[in-house]
């Protein structure tokens, strides 16, 4: 499809060392790299409208679609990719996605059902697998190695990102040069609906902070997988922005998960719990920014969390955290607020933070 508006950013497809979508300069010139990591039941096309801003301002962006999330890499999943990538806003993506022809739906169809059973089978511990091999890979491409590079992890792209840096940050020829934190998933939700998902995220995330506990919350995970019992999640799309078009998308996106296995769900419980720990001994510039109240994650894990992490080691870099007190959304870059949020954080990852 003829994108609508001139290209500010060039897309293609790459396998290695995980299957991730690679967008640059038009122009060909960057001076940094950044991964991209999508949140809970969303996907690469989500992080897209960033990945084309931040080429704007010179970045190389890798966005993969984490395990058992997105699309299988066919012709209707590179639509709404491009359809991501290369409209101004999210009412031109609806329009695009809408004038997708019918017949190439049934591939999405195809996709999702084949990637909601492998979330069914998928470890937290593969996500993260995922964020360290792109961060790995990102720092000896011959091509990149020495331009500085960044993660940016979104929600629970957030939570496997810090525990990503965590595993390489003491290795000092793959370590990144900052995390970005966007919305960090290192909490529950604070308000939930579903009276069953409370009681189970409640009392999982209890036997998960207590190590002795620790495989009466594994036997609680199997037992939510033999269940099959998923979580009804599209009440998230009115909690993810504060534009109507942004939640409007969100909910007829085609590659957008809104049934989410709770044995998945509860697979997140104990990295949460750990995050804290994991932080104290973190040596990478962190930036972490979210609303004043979420209702997706709750913002407490955030504070403890980011109040735990030591001095930076880099003085141009400083450990930041945003709170944007008058929100009360989820995802601030797709909302009203993120012009201003991507200038701040583009600043910190230039040495100006």
């Amino acid at each position: 499809m003829t994108p609508l508006t001139p290209p500010e950013a060039l897309l293609e497809r790459r396998e290695f060392p995980v299957d991730h979508w690679r967008v640059t300069p038009v122009s060909a010139t960057a001076h940094s790299e950044v991964i991209l990591v999508h949140g809970l039941g969303e996907h690469s096309g989500r992080m897209m409208p960033l990945a084309r801003q931040l080429a704007s301002l010179g970045y190389n962006c890798r966005v993969p679609d984490l395990p058992g999330h997105g699309g299988c890499g066919g012709e209707f999943h590179h639509a709404v990719i491009e359809a991501y990538l290369h409209s101004a806003d999210a009412t031109e993506v609806i329009d695009r996605l809408e004038a997708l022809p019918d017949d190439l739906r049934r591939e999405a169809e195809q996709d999702n059902h084949q990637q909601l059973g492998a979330l069914y089978r998928t470890s937290f511990d593969e996500i993260i697998e995922t964020v360290e091999q792109l961060t790995a890979w990102s720092c000896i491409d011959g091509n990149d190695a020495n331009r500085p590079h960044f993660i940016w992890g979104h929600s629970m792209g957030g939570l496997a990102s810090l525990h990503a840096a965590c595993r390489i940050d003491r290795d000092f020829t793959s370590a990144p040069t900052g995390l970005i934190l966007s919305s960090p998933a290192f909490a529950p939700p604070p308000n939930e609906d579903a009276l069953l998902l409370r009681l189970i995220t409640t009392q999982a995330m209890w036997l998960s902070s207590i190590t002795p506990l620790k495989p009466l919350a594994a036997l609680q995970r199997l037992g939510l997988r033999l269940l099959r019992l998923e979580e009804d999640a599209r009440w998230a799309s009115n909690h993810v922005s504060d534009l109507p078009s942004e939640t409007f998308l969100h909910a007829v996106d085609p590659y957008h998960r809104h049934r989410i296995p709770l044995c998945f769900a509860a697979r997140l419980l104990s990295w949460m719990a750990s995050s804290r720990a994991r932080a104290r001994n973190l040596r990478t510039p962190v930036f972490t920014f979210g609303p004043g109240y979420d209702p997706i994650v709750s913002t407490a894990g955030t504070r403890i969390v980011t109040a735990s992490l030591r001095e930076s080691l880099d003085p141009l870099r400083p450990h930041r955290l945003d709170v944007h007190e008058q929100m009360r959304v989820h995802d601030l870059v797709r909302s009203s607020c993120g012009n201003a949020i991507t200038t701040r954080v583009h600043q910190w990852m230039r040495g100006n933070g």
